[in-house]
Order: structure tokens, then C-alpha cells, then sequence
């Protein structure tokens, strides 16, 4: 298995709660990066000069909200299952709520839902007896 955490999210392999909340942070990092440009941006392009004072309060505060979900991430991570044990609980869930395997044949393999015998289509521009002529 590789070492890099970003391979091993990509290949949705289960990630310690630690790693988990490294990803979310650098998610809000980029986020905060992003918004605290955007007032830079606006102000340049608003009054051609930058209040540079301003700037660092904002990356601050962006920065203050990654690290809190960051936090909030790694503590709902202690609770969550294992990604196997996840996936397969949820696709017994979706298989149960589908109504996958609850008809089964004399063998008692499941039997498909779609019909066996084709079904003869109408050909183009014929129209039915019942519809109202004009």
C-alpha cells in the first residue's frame, strides 16, 4: 500500500481518523485561501488600492474555520465504522430496499425482475383501435 494520502483517498482506501481530518484541513485551507483573495481582488478592482491591514484579519479568520472543521471532522471520525464494514452494510441496505434475492426459483437462485418473454412492440404509424379520429 502506498504512503501517500492523497493515492489512498483516490483508490477509497480506509483512512485512519487522523488522515481523514489532514484531508479536511487542507480542503479548508484551500477554501480559506481562496476567500480570503476574493476581498483583494474586489478591493483592486473597486478602488485600484489594497487595505493590506484587512487582508491578514481575513486569512485569520478563514483559516480559524478550517482548523475548526478540521477538529470537527477528526472527532466525528472516532465513531465511524470501517469502510469495508460500511460498504457492505449499505449495499445489504440498498440491496434489501431494491428487493434484490426475494423471489427465487425451485433451486432457490433469485430470479429476475424483468420479463422473460419479449414483448412484441407496435409498429411506427399504426395507431391504436380506441383513439379518436379527427
Amino acid at each position: 500500500m502506498t504512503n501517500n494520502i492523497f493515492a489512498r483517498a483516490r483508490a477509497y482506501a480506509s483512512l485512519t481518523p487522523a488522515e481523514r481530518a489532514l484531508l479536511k484541513l487542507i480542503e479548508g485551507l484551500i477554501c480559506a485561501a481562496l476567500v480570503a483573495a476574493l476581498p483583494i481582488v474586489a478591493e483592486a478592482l473597486g478602488r485600484g488600492s489594497v487595505d493590506w491591514s484587512a487582508i491578514p484579519r481575513a486569512a485569520l479568520a478563514a483559516a480559524s474555520v478550517a482548523i475548526l472543521m478540521a477538529l470537527t471532522k477528526y472527532a466525528r471520525a472516532q465513531a465511524d465504522p470501517e469502510l469495508a464494514s460500511a460498504l457492505a452494510s449499505a449495499g445489504a441496505s440498498l440491496a434489501t430496499a431494491a428487493g434484490a434475492g426475494e423471489t427465487a426459483d425451485a433451486s432457490g437462485a433469485p430470479t429476475p425482475d424483468v420479463p422473460i418473454h419479449p414483448v412484441a412492440a407496435v409498429p411506427a404509424g399504426t395507431a391504436p383501435a380506441s383513439s379518436p379520429q379527427p
